[in-house]
Order: structure tokens, then sequence, then C-alpha cells
């Protein structure tokens, strides 16, 4: 074989490696395009990515100060605007996000199942539509601008309220849920400049990228530092938290940094101060049951 046939051989197969990682990637699950850097922690690894990548339930996503990024799933568009802490969740029966603090707009334009979004303060369930988000420890905003969403508060999952498109909702934490048809002047003020122009999808573009970036290749464990804000979320995700970062807690300084802030973290309690084993109980041998039968 020449160098020129050995030459488009390579390009062959490089060409169906990423024909095959872009359908690896199963239906309904997130793409990261990144604008920038963004911080990746997933499983109890912190990961700096910089180029698409697949996204996985339980990932957490911190956007640089200076950056942006965008989701994209079969149907749904989620850009994300900087200082942007938000979480892929694992929701039954649709998608799940977790936003911790932020901006994100959303675009949805496929109704087979809610996408929800779980806020410290607000849980949203957008079928479709085209909704702008922005979060805090002690509040959410949001305006939708097309389509059909329901509001619930955290304490009373079970209560739902409707909202249409061209209408604004913001609840502060411990307050009743605001809603009316114009957004306040500084949820205006505040959003990103992009936020003001529609979204368009451009997953096309990482489609050879992703065979490259389908698993990240170097990271260094998570530090407490990287986690309390999320340790102390306010938002549902956050049980599952004790079983993921136990292993972290198994030495220091992690574990004398969660020992030190037991107050904000009490489901931790169990973790560094275990109940004392129960004793072992002695197994009882039944006393022989003695024959009174006469001998004759």
């Amino acid at each position: 074989m020449n160098a020129r046939t050995m030459l488009q051989a390579l390009r062959i197969g490089f060409a169906i490696a990423c024909l095959c990682a872009f359908h690896s990637v199963r239906a309904g699950q997130f793409i990261l395009l990144p604008e920038g850097n963004v911080t990746l922690i997933r499983a109890t690894t912190v990961f700096n990515v910089d180029a698409p990548i697949a996204l996985e339930p339980g990932d957490l996503l911190a956007i640089a100060t200076q950056g942006s990024a965008q989701l994209e799933a079969d149907g749904t568009i989620v850009a994300l605007g900087s200082d942007t802490r938000i979480a892929v969740d694992a929701a039954p029966g649709g998608d799940s996000l977790a936003l911790l603090a932020g901006w994100i707009k959303i675009a949805r334009t496929k109704a087979n199942a809610p996408f929800s979004i779980d806020t410290p303060t607000l849980q949203v369930a957008l079928r479709d539509g085209v909704a702008v988000l922005h979060a805090s420890r002690d509040a959410t905003s949001l305006f939708l601008e097309t389509g059909a969403m329901t509001l619930a508060l955290p304490e009373h999952a079970d209560a739902h309220q409707q909202l249409d498109g061209e209408h604004y909702a913001a609840r502060e934490a411990g307050k009743p849920l605001d809603v009316s048809t114009r957004p306040a002047s500084a949820f205006i003020a505040g959003m990103p400049r992009p936020f003001r122009d529609p979204l368009a999808s451009v997953a096309s573009v990482a489609a050879s990228a992703k065979a490259k970036l389908i698993v990240p290749s170097q990271g260094r464990p998570a530090t407490f530092a990287d986690l309390v804000d999320w340790l102390t979320a306010p938002l549902g995700i956050r049980r599952s938290f004790v079983a993921r970062f136990r292993p972290l807690a198994q030495g220091d300084p992690f574990r004398s940094q969660v020992r030190q802030n037991l107050r904000t973290l009490p489901d931790w309690r169990r973790v560094l101060c275990p109940p004392p084993a129960m004793p072992r109980r002695r197994a009882v041998v039944p006393a022989q049951t003695q024959s009174t039968e006469v001998n004759s």
C-alpha cells in the first residue's frame, strides 16, 4: 500500500469513528458546546472543558466569568450565560436540569415529555416554547416568551400553576409567587445580551469533535471548595450527593472540612459520626430435653 492509499484509508477510518461516536450519543443526551472554559464535575473528578462533550446525568457545570455555553439535545436548546452553575439531572419521563445560579435561555420544539428545571425557589416544567430564567439561592425570575409551562413551589410541589406565553414570574424564598405580563426592569437589565436573539442549533459543528471528547482524559479529585455550594444547595439533586461524594470523606482535608460545616451539612453527620455498631447477639443453644421415660 503506497502512502497516498494509506492516507486515504486513515481519513475514511477517522470519518467512520466520528460517525460512530455521533450515533453513540443516546437520544435525549445533552451535548455541551462551550464558548470559553467550562468546569465539569463528573462523579468525583473535576475537568476543564473547552470543546464539545456528551454530558451524563449528574454532571455539574460552572461557566467561566467571561464564558458562555450551549446545551443541545433532541428538540431542546439551552443557552448558558456567564457565571452560571447548573447540573444535569435525570427525571422520570423527561429531561431535567437543576439551576443553582445564573442565566439560561431555553428553546424547546418537541412536546414528547416535559422539560423540568429545578431552582432553589421555584420548579418549572416546560413542554414546548421559549423561556429565559435567572436564579440565585434566594430568588428565581423568568419570562416565558412563547408556549406554556407549569410552576410549583418546592415546599408545595403538588400545587401547580399554569403560565402562558408573554408572562413573567418571580419568587423570593419564603414569599408567594408573583406573576405579571411585563418583566421587571432589573430582569431586563441583567439578561445577557445574546439572549435577546433566537437560539440556533450548532450541534452539527460538534459531530466530529465528539469522538475526541466523549470522556475527558485528564482531571483532578474534587475538593470541598469545588462542591460546597452544591452540597448546601436547596435543590432535589442534593439528595444524591452523600452517596456520590462519600469516598472523598474518607480522608483529609475533605473530611475535616465537612466536619467543620456539619451545621449546614446535617445529612453528612452519619458519614462522619456513624452510630455505634450493635453488639452481636450470642446464639442461645436450647437445653437438651431430658427424657422422663423410665426404663423397665
